[in-house]
Formats: structure tokens, C-alpha cells, sequence
């Protein structure tokens, strides 16, 4: 099974490209940053944790040989009262007695004479502890010094810390892309220059594509486009000439043996024998609209266009000129063929819309059951000039109506000797004057109506 993938544009590739390794630094930067700020924010506070370490110990007398503290009530709450944080206190003896603060947590093992700092939780709140081991002057054994304090100013200075350095780092982020962004627009402009005219080109135009302003990455495609283009030109043009001449080298040998069994068919004969020539002579007038219609075909295909004389015409006059040559065929089969014509201007080509009209008219006449009508009709509607051919015959079943189009296509049960190239014809030489053809039922619901819309010009 096959899955249709979308292929990113080339602006999402390089913004991709781009943006990505920068974000990726951002968020190296930011974990850089966290840690610096949590390790500076860390080592100030941790350092004003001594102060209150070293009020206490100013403060600590021996009494009986036991250590008390020496400080009134409103020294102790002007010591641990902080606007943000709760601040606690614990004084034990270096055997593990407690004797004065609002702490409760256990000596820390291996506490030497400089602070220690760690991590602890009171009654579920985070804390910052720092212990400190002093010995007074008067006792023989030390005295431990913990201080706790909650997180709070830590934790609002590291986001602050953190907004003061990401939000440059994020600014400058946004300004690169909003940079790149305008960056790659204007270094795809180019290549949107060069879509755009290639865009713009028909199928008429295999002209080289222009290398001057492409930027030099670039210009290796356009170089191998241009080289694909004239091999496609010189294809479709062997191709023409060899279908042309084909389609001509059999039109003369065919038109003589037309003319001979022609010739034949006067003379008396045997009924079997006039029945063989009979079928003969249908047999060469086919070869020869077949022929003809191969040399048409291979002059209204792309490959042919400077063969085309593009000139402004009537559609009316085109119409008044081919329909004087189906009156006698359309007589014998008793066919009302009738026009209805205005004038109507186009750019084209004079002998490929008479062609067009033709294979329209012939079409017409040859599917359409005797006793029936052929209407052809022109007029100018806004900006374009519009031909339709109209019959009441068998018409064409709306699910084959894209399939008569193709080259020796015929609908199934269809009468007469047609080979199935004729609105093959029609449908090259209205992509070749960029025409839109529709085909369409009649309002009285029976036959056909091809409808073409001719641009007044060509780009």
C-alpha cells in the first residue's frame, strides 16, 4: 500500500535547522543557569546563618559548670524574627543535652570547629540547617549551635536570579527567529521568483528557464532542467515529424486507391465483386480520415507549436468557411445541420480551430441518426469567445465523458467507421489555446453538446 508522505517545505527544513540548535542552547544555558543561581543564592544565605551563630555564642555563660544563655526574651525575638522565613535555634552540649532554643533535631556526627550546612524538615516544611561546634572559655566540653531557617527568600531569589538571566537569553532567542525568519524569506525569494515563473509558463513554453538571478545552489537544477526541457523539446518534435511525415507519405497512396476503386465501382461488375470494391473503398476512405487525422493531431500537439500562427480571428467567419464543407454529407444522411453565429474573437491558430470545428461537425453528423440535427452556435460571453456544437444522437454517458478525450477511445455500440480520434483532436487544440471544453447533455435531455470557451488572448 502506498502512503502519500508531504515532504516539508524547504523554509520549514532550514528553520528547522536552525531554531532547533539554538533552542537546544537555551535549554543548556537555562540548567546552567539554575544551578549557578541555586549555588550562589545557596552560599549567601548559608553565610548569613553565622550571624545568629555568633550572637549566640557571645551569649552563652557556665553556671555550676553547665552552659546557660545569657539573653533576655526581646534580644532572642529580634534575633530570629525574619519578614519571609521562620527562623529556629537549638543549644546542646556535646554530649547531647539540650539547654536552650525551639529545635529539635539531632547533633550531626563528625562536626568539626568550622559550620556545617545541610538540608533537614520541620513539622513538614523544608529547612536549611547550619551547626557550628564553640568551645567556651570556661568548660572543658563544647557546645553545638544549630540555626534552621525555612526557604522561602531562597527560593524567590533563585527565581528571580533565573528570570534576570533567562529573559535576555529569551529575547535574543525570539529576536534570532524573528531574524531568521526574515533571513530565509528573503534568501528563498528567489526560488519563489523562479516557481513563480515556471508556474506561469503553458505548455506551449519550453523555453530555456533563465539562470541570471538564480543564486548559485540553485543554478545546477535549473541547468539540468534546462537540459531536460530541450531533450523533451527535441522528443516531441522527432516525434512530430515523424508522425507528420507518416500521416503524409500515406495520404497520397491512399487518395489514389481511393480514386481507383472509385473508378472500379463505375464500371460494370459481377455483384460479389462490386460488393469486395464496395468494401474496399470504406476501408480506404477510413485509412484516409485516419491519416488525416494522425497529420492533424501531430500539428495541434505541443511539439508543433512553431509550426502554430497565432493571429486574431472570428470565430464566426472560421465557422461560415468549414460548414459549406459538411452540407452535402449531412444532406445525404438527412440531417438538419444549422449554425447560429455572432461574432466572437480569439487568439489562435486559423487552421487548428478549423480543425476543431470540423472534428466537432463531423463528430456530430457521424453519430447522429438520420432525420436528426447538428446546430452549431458562437458568441462572445464576457471575456471569451464560446463555440457549441449540439446534436440529438446517441450522446455520450456521463462516465465516459472524460475517456472520449483519449486517443482511439469509442464509446461501446457506437455506430459508423470513426477511429476514435477526433475529440482527441479537439481536446489538443484547446489545451494548446488554453480553451476549456466541456461536454454536456442538451436540455431536452437527448444527444450532445460540446461547449469551448476561447480566451480573447493567450498568455
Amino acid at each position: 500500500m502506498r502512503h502519500n508522505t508531504r515532504n516539508p517545505s524547504l523554509k520549514k527544513l532550514l528553520l528547522g535547522w536552525l531554531l532547533g540548535p539554538l533552542l537546544g542552547l537555551l535549554s543548556v544555558a537555562s540548567v546552567g543557569a539554575f544551578y549557578i543561581a541555586r549555588t550562589s543564592a545557596t552560599d549567601a544565605y548559608d553565610k548569613a546563618l553565622l550571624d545568629p551563630i555568633q550572637a549566640l555564642s557571645q551569649h552563652i555563660d557556665t553556671v555550676n559548670n553547665k552552659p546557660v544563655l545569657n539573653m533576655s526574651p526581646e534580644a532572642l525575638h529580634s534575633l530570629f524574627t525574619d519578614t519571609y522565613d521562620s527562623l529556629y535555634y537549638q543549644l546542646a552540649t556535646s554530649e547531647g543535652i539540650v539547654f536552650g532554643g525551639t529545635l529539635h533535631l539531632p547533633i550531626p556526627l563528625h562536626l568539626a570547629s568550622k559550620p556545617l550546612f545541610y538540608n533537614a524538615s520541620i513539622n513538614g516544611r523544608d529547612v536549611r540547617v547550619a551547626a557550628m561546634r564553640i568551645q567556651p572559655d570556661d568548660m572543658q566540653n563544647y557546645v553545638v549551635i544549630q540555626i534552621a531557617e525555612t526557604l522561602t527568600k531562597r527560593d524567590r531569589n533563585l527565581y528571580e536570579i533565573l528570570a534576570i538571566m533567562i529573559a535576555p537569553a529569551l529575547l535574543m532567542v525570539f529576536a534570532a527567529v524573528a531574524l531568521v525568519w526574515f533571513g530565509i524569506n528573503r534568501g528563498l525569494t528567489p526560488l519563489q521568483k523562479l516557481q513563480a515563473e515556471i508556474a506561469a509558463r503553458s505548455l506551449r513554453d519550453l523555453r530555456p528557464v533563465p539562470e541570471i538571478q538564480a543564486p548559485e545552489e540553485v543554478r545546477p537544477v535549473i541547468v539540468s532542467l534546462n537540459t531536460l526541457l530541450s531533450n523533451l523539446a527535441a522528443a516531441i518534435d522527432g516525434q512530430q515529424r515523424f508522425l507528420a511525415n507518416a500521416a503524409h507519405q500515406l495520404r497520397t497512396p491512399l487518395a489514389g486507391l481511393q480514386t481507383q476503386v472509385e473508378v472500379a465501382l463505375r464500371n460494370d461488375m459481377p455483384v460479389e465483386l462490386r460488393h469486395i470494391f464496395e468494401q474496399l473503398l470504406i476501408a480506404t476512405q477510413r485509412a484516409a480520415h485516419l491519416a488525416n487525422q494522425l497529420l492533424t493531431l501531430a500539428r495541434a500537439e505541443p511539439g508543433a507549436l512553431h509550426l502554430m500562427a497565432m493571429q486574431q480571428l472570428d470565430l464566426a467567419k472560421l465557422i461560415e468557411e468549414v460548414i459549406a464543407q459538411w452540407l452535402n454529407r449531412a444532406n445525404i444522411k438527412h440531417i438538419d445541420l444549422g449554425f447560429e453565429i455572432e461574432t466572437a474573437n480569439l487568439w489562435g491558430d486559423p487552421l487548428l480551430i478549423g480543425e476543431l470545428i470540423a472534428n466537432l461537425i463531423d463528430n456530430a453528423i457521424r453519430y447522429t441518426p438520420k432525420d436528426g440535427y447538428v446546430t452549431v452556435r458562437c458568441y462572445q460571453n464576457d471575456n471569451k469567445a464560446t463555440l457549441e456544437v449540439e446534436d440529438n444522437g446517441i450522446g455520450i454517458p456521463e462516465p465516459q465523458r472524460e475517456k472520449v478525450l483519449e486517443r482511439f477511445y469509442r464509446v461501446d455500440g457506437s455506430p459508423g467507421n470513426g477511429c476514435g480520434l477526433g475529440l482527441a483532436i479537439v481536446q489538443e487544440i484547446t489545451k494548446l489555446h488554453e480553451a476549456e471544453l466541456i461536454i454536456s447533455t442538451p436540455e431536452h435531455g437527448r444527444g450532445t453538446r460540446i461547449i469551448v470557451h476561447f480566451p480573447t488572448k493567450i498568455n
